[in-house]
């Protein structure tokens, strides 16, 4: 008996360790599994307050989760409206809910050419300058800018925005020496695959006129390729020089 009533305080005497010991590791795990579950919960399509956007926030608005909104040369533009761009199909499956900022200016059509961001804008030619001017542009005058892209912060587009001022969107006609050029309410031709385009504006004035296929892009050039009506070969021209029929 007196072994048993000595043991009882020891016992006793540990109870409070042995809880408080348990009821930390319980509130660990609980404060665990709520971060875990935190992380695992989708983020919402929703514009941040203060507009600041990364690849992740802008995946989700891609016409299924959100609006549709790209990226163009760390802006972020509501492109919802467009005929053009739509859920899953063409332009929208290209670049609805990712950035097109070197897509636009090497002219490609290859899906692993969104979202990419290994390059600068030095290592563009003056003509694919030119190009990502002209779509800078029509994107930030034809939709609502709605916010950047965190991704290109410290990046410098000042030199696109300066020649997109005097740039005009692709497919578009040419307006006269004398008009001002301002920026367009029309939507620009978007050039497919397979799409019959005739040429036009081209020094060569016997193929000015001319009718054919686009079939690819020639990503070394930045140039279309056409394959011409009635056997007369293939030609490599410009955007500006295409008129989609």
């Amino acid at each position: 008996m007196d072994s048993v009533a000595a043991a009882l305080p020891m016992s006793a005497g540990r109870s409070p360790l042995v809880l408080a010991s348990t009821s930390i590791v319980g509130l660990l795990f609980v404060i665990l599994f709520y971060f875990v579950q935190k992380r695992k919960r989708p983020r919402k399509a929703i514009v941040p307050p203060d507009g600041i956007f990364d690849m992740e926030l802008l995946g989700l608005f891609n016409g299924k989760t959100g609006p549709i909104f790209m990226g163009v040369c760390g802006k972020v533009v509501n492109v919802s409206s467009s005929e053009n761009i739509k859920v899953g199909e063409g332009y929208g499956r290209l670049w609805a809910g990712k950035d097109a900022t070197y897509a636009l200016a090497v002219l490609s059509l290859k899906p692993e050419d969104a979202n990419k961001l290994d390059f600068t804008l030095k290592q563009f030619t003056d003509e694919q300058r030119t190009a990502l001017a002209g779509w800078y542009k029509h994107f930030t005058a034809r939709y609502p800018v709605v916010g950047r892209l965190r991704e290109y912060d410290g990046w410098d587009f000042s030199e696109i925005e300066k020649e997109a001022e005097k740039q005009r969107p692709f497919g578009l006609k040419e307006e006269s020496a004398e008009a001002k050029l301002e920026p367009s309410s029309e939507e620009p031709v978007m050039l497919r695959a397979g799409d019959k385009v005739k040429l036009q504006g081209l020094e060569d004035e016997n193929l000015n006129g001319k009718v054919g296929v686009l079939r690819s892009l020639v990503a070394s050039t930045g140039k279309f390729a056409i394959e011409l009506d009635g056997d007369d070969g293939t030609v490599q021209v410009k955007p500006s020089n295409i008129l989609k029929v």
